[in-house]
């Protein structure tokens, strides 16, 4: 409450004093990044040799005292608790007529106007605007399958400040967008985007931060369709090729067997052979092979009947 007083009647001086004394700053707008330092400059006139018995240097911010200096030092029992520890005058610099503020550590509530206000013989005052930027850096990207299976989800993940557009290159399909703030004020967007599974794209999104001109890419594969690997390809054909093999040779032998079966039993049932052949159960007829085969067909196997000589001839 005293300071307010007193930098109310500093105010009051200003418009009964003529005007000899005068506060300049170098630029009244700055840039920063979240996180990085910022130096702000009032620069006033200083003649002869300093006299520090009778400065007074005032750095404030929405009625927040940032910087007292008066009789020599810096007062930071009245320092507000957000700058605490971060904001302080360089003292090295007053003697030639600057009273710059260092914050450190920039913060997103530190964006603003602050006001610097110098008495000196006279007084004077000068606003200086502060905006924070927060670049969206880094997007972290995934690609999860949706429920189902026939879908995946492409999902980017940004932080940064002030709130950013996000749109989606080479696709036409609307992405679901939301963002929400963090403790300590920047925006957390998450931009998902859901195509149909292995569609083999090449998806970029785009975090635009219209207020500082900035845009920053992050590039999505989606993965194309599955298929055999060479390898396995040539696994799997060489083998078929045994397989089949293997197969022709039961078959053919299955036949051979079923050969004197068929000659036994239609010789049995008066029937012929094609017609019997036919009629045999495929697995009946593997069962009486195996189990007892026709013995004039194990005669043929165990002694072979020699065909009968041929009768000699007179010559």
């Amino acid at each position: 409450m005293c300071l307010f007083l007193l930098v109310l009647i500093l105010e009051m001086q200003l418009h009964l004093m003529p005007a000899l004394f005068t506060v300049q700053i170098p630029k009244d707008f700055y840039t920063v990044d979240y996180g990085s330092n910022v130096t702000m400059e009032c620069n006033f006139n200083v003649e002869n040799q300093m006299d520090f018995n009778i400065l007074l240097v005032f750095w404030d911010k929405d009625e927040k005292n940032i910087v007292k200096f008066a009789k020599g030092q810096e007062d930071l029992k009245t320092q507000d608790e957000h700058y605490r520890g971060r904001a302080t005058l360089l003292r090295e610099e007053l003697s030639s007529g600057k009273a710059l503020l260092r914050i450190s550590d920039v913060k997103i509530t530190d964006a603003g106007q602050y006001r610097c206000l110098i008495s000196y013989g006279g007084a004077d005052y000068k606003y200086i605007t502060l905006k924070v930027k927060a670049s969206y850096k880094p997007v972290n990207t995934q690609i999860l399958a949706a429920p189902g299976g026939d879908e995946e989800d492409l999902i980017c993940q940004a932080k940064g400040f002030p709130l950013a557009e996000v749109s989606w290159q080479n696709v036409s399909a609307p992405a679901n967008t939301s963002y929400t703030r963090t403790p300590d004020g920047l925006y957390h967007i998450t931009s998902v985007l859901r195509l149909p599974a292995n569609s083999n794209k090449n998806v970029s999104c785009i975090f635009w931060n219209k207020d500082v001109n900035e845009r920053t890419t992050a590039n999505l594969d989606t993965p194309a369709p599955t298929e055999v690997p060479l390898a396995e390809k040539t696994s799997l054909f060489y083998l078929f090729i045994p397989t089949c093999i293997i197969a022709f040779i039961f078959i053919s032998a299955l036949i051979f067997l079923r050969r004197p079966l068929c000659r036994e039993l239609s010789n049995r049932k008066g029937k012929s052979c094609a017609s019997v052949f036919f009629h045999v159960p495929f697995d009946a007829g593997v069962a009486f092979i195996l189990s007892s085969p026709p013995p004039f067909f194990s005669h043929h196997l165990s002694s072979p009947t020699s065909p009968p000589p041929l009768p000699l001839r007179t010559i």
